[in-house]
């Protein structure tokens, strides 16, 4: 399968990423901690650093803050504040501070729905950085109907078949494809997975495996469902050690994932733990039973230090949430929150958008990003008005020795066109 080296990459950062890394010099000296999680259906609004006069732009975050997805998407909110705080620490967007009205959705469909609601039809926002967790396909008709752009995770189908999403990294098909692909690489042949009881489009990704998994020469060898509160997970384990799984994915939370590994090793079941997106996060790298794990990331690995891109984030992380990187919830989706606001505030620049502009005239900013990967924070983002858009391409990361690893660097694997 070829190998691809991410193209297209920004010769210069966007400006509020550049000015974002200009924090690193005062870093050490300045931190707050972000804001709590708000209940479900209320707002918390953030405009922090700004002292333009000027009226703000006003966007809506939502995501599954708590919950039962929350270990792995927490974090995401948190890196969008601190995006916020950056932003407008550098003067806002185009002359304007960022107003963001965070919106907590409890993995709840139906709340999830009434959030998006009240950010289309009661707020106006002109954008929405979608950090949710698969429940797209209960809200994304209110978006559709009002021509508000949603940019963000691509968790569900919706991003991939519906033109007014806007993935900020590996959709959902080339997004298994990649973990399958890093599983290669740690010489996986057969694969158990276990996918959780609570959210129905976990079972999705079992029929994914077996049919992707073909063309690599991975097997699905064995599967079964899992619940979030569960004592122990002996059946399953002993299960896929069973079917001799020589890898094994786990389809859920991140802490229910460590929790599942821990009770593995347990029955002397010892594969290699291959995930995608969020499931590896801090608490990971204490738990040696999954040491040696590896996966793919839909944005550049969270941890990574080693260009200016990520120096921006890295430098907001320490002078805006420091505590954040010992979060139980810190990991690769933590990422994609400042991935959503990085991309959104270029389209913002390129379209000129104040807060007179219709959330239309944002399009026509997104449409300018042609194979661009933000200084090489994301795989290259190719957007196209009236289009639904794929994104081929994801990030490897790893753990070996309770460090994170990057086992082929920087560097992208893309599924390779159907």
């Amino acid at each position: 399968m070829t190998r691809f080296l991410r193209t297209g990459a920004r010769a210069g950062l966007p400006a509020v990423a550049l000015a974002a890394l200009a924090l690193a010099g005062c870093s050490s000296s300045s931190s707050s901690s972000s804001a709590p999680s708000s209940p479900a259906g209320s707002a918390t609004a953030s405009a922090a650093g700004s002292t333009s006069a000027a009226a703000p732009i006003v966007i809506g975050v939502i995501g599954s803050f708590t919950g039962v997805a929350s270990g792995s998407t927490a974090d995401a909110k948190v890196l969008a504040q601190d995006w916020v705080s950056a932003t407008n620490a550098s003067g806002g967007v185009n002359g304007h501070p960022i107003k963001a009205i965070y919106l907590d959705d409890l993995n709840t469909p139906s709340q999830a729905l009434t959030n998006v609601e009240q950010l289309v039809q009661q707020d106006h926002v002109k954008a929405i950085l979608d950090l949710n967790d698969d429940q797209e396909s209960s809200w994304a008709k209110v978006p559709d109907a009002a021509k508000v752009p949603v940019i963000g995770q691509a968790e569900s189908a919706t991003f991939g078949t519906d033109p007014n999403f806007y993935p900020t990294g590996t959709t959902i098909g080339p997004l298994i494809w990649g973990e399958l692909k890093a599983a290669s690489l740690a010489k996986v042949t057969k694969v158990g997975a276990l996918y959780c009881a609570e959210i129905a489009s976990c079972a999705q990704t079992v029929p994914l495996i077996t049919e992707i998994g073909k063309p690599l020469d991975i097997q699905l060898a064995y599967s079964a469902k899992i619940s979030s509160s569960a004592v122990s997970y002996t059946a399953q384990c002993l299960g896929a050690k069973g079917a001799d799984a020589n890898g094994a994915t786990v389809v859920a939370a991140s802490n229910t994932a460590l929790n599942v590994a821990t009770s593995c090793a347990t029955q002397g079941y010892k594969p290699v733990w291959v995930t995608t997106a969020g499931e590896m996060t801090t608490p990971w790298l204490q738990q040696s039973a999954v040491n040696g794990a590896i996966g793919d990331v839909q944005d550049v690995p969270w941890f990574d230090d080693s260009i200016p891109a990520t120096k921006a984030m890295q430098a907001a992380i320490a002078k805006y949430s420091p505590s954040v990187t010992s979060s139980q919830a810190f990991g690769a989706v933590a990422a994609v929150g400042w991935a959503t606001g990085v991309v959104f505030g270029y389209a913002a620049e390129q379209a000129h958008l104040t807060p007179d502009s219709p959330a239309t005239a944002l399009v026509t900013g997104l449409d300018t990003i042609k194979n661009d990967t933000f200084g090489g924070f994301t795989p290259p983002l190719t957007y196209t008005a009236g289009q639904p858009t794929q994104v081929p391409c994801s990030f490897v990361a790893g753990i070996s020795g309770g460090k994170w690893t990057e086992p082929i660097g920087l560097k992208t694997e893309c599924m390779p066109a159907s």
